[in-house]
This record gives structure tokens, C-alpha cells and sequence, in this order.
């Protein structure tokens, strides 16, 4: 009986869901669901550092098609494994992922995802114990 308690404490959510970055002001953006992912990633189409005040920051347009420039302060390097097996080094930034009435800080990979499916992925990370994912279904926490 203690296990039912455990999973309806837990929201379930489809193999892809629309969630947002509130502080960045962007919504509705799709994200595939990948419990084999450790880190979420982000698709951004340029990165850069630049120096401010003495400082490096990290730069880039984040997600497709926006040609609108975010820079953030705080930032490190991570190895990752790639969904084709190879390491690359990605920067990392903590960024606040809303996913249905779900608001978490999570770190998020900036990387190319021009080639893939969806320009986020989220990952074990951020899912956590929140979620139960039910793969047959999508968009089960979209509020249209």
C-alpha cells in the first residue's frame, strides 16, 4: 500500500510536454522527455564568451530562430556524453523550467540541436522524483 501512495504522489507527463523559462520570457516550447538523459539541454545557435567589466559572460541566442542575445554570468564547462557516445564539452547554466504547475532551477547544457527533433531535451535532473513519464502519451501537463 505504502508504493500506490508513492506513485500518486507523482505527476505523470508524456514523452514530450510544452514547458517554459519564465525568466527568459519563453513559452510553449517543446521538450522531448528523455529519462535516459542525465542534464537537460538547450539548443542555442551561436555561443560565445564576451568580457563585461573585467568579467567573461557567457553569450548566446537561445533557442531557434532568435537572434536576441542572453548573457549569462554565471556559468561553467561540463564533459557530457552525447546521444552518439562521444564526450564534448558543454557550458552549463542554471536556468527555471516550468513544466506544468512545476517550477524548478535545474542546470541546462547550451549546445547545437539544429540536427535534432526537439531544441530541449530534460533529463533525470530536472524530472527528479516529480514525475512518472507515461511514453505512450504527449502533452498531458499543456494547459491549451
Amino acid at each position: 500500500m505504502h508504493r500506490m501512495t508513492e506513485i500518486s504522489d507523482k505527476i505523470i507527463i508524456g514523452n514530450k510536454e510544452k514547458i517554459s523559462f519564465p525568466e527568459m520570457k519563453r513559452f510553449g516550447i517543446v521538450a522531448r522527455i528523455d529519462s535516459g538523459a542525465r542534464s537537460s539541454s538547450a539548443h542555442c545557435d551561436k555561443i560565445w564568451i564576451e568580457k563585461m567589466g573585467g568579467k567573461r559572460v557567457l553569450c548566446c541566442h537561445f533557442l531557434k530562430r532568435s537572434q536576441k542575445v542572453v548573457r549569462f554570468e554565471k556559468f561553467k564547462k561540463r564533459k557530457v556524453k552525447s546521444s552518439n557516445g562521444m564526450y564534448q564539452s558543454r557550458y552549463v547554466v542554471k536556468l527555471r523550467i516550468k513544466l506544468g504547475d512545476v517550477v524548478k532551477l535545474t542546470d541546462v547544457t547550451l549546445t547545437d540541436r539544429s540536427t535534432m527533433n526537439y531544441t530541449v531535451l530534460l533529463g533525470r535532473r530536472f524530472l527528479g522524483d516529480h514525475f512518472l513519464i507515461d511514453v505512450s502519451r504527449s502533452y498531458l501537463q499543456s494547459k491549451n
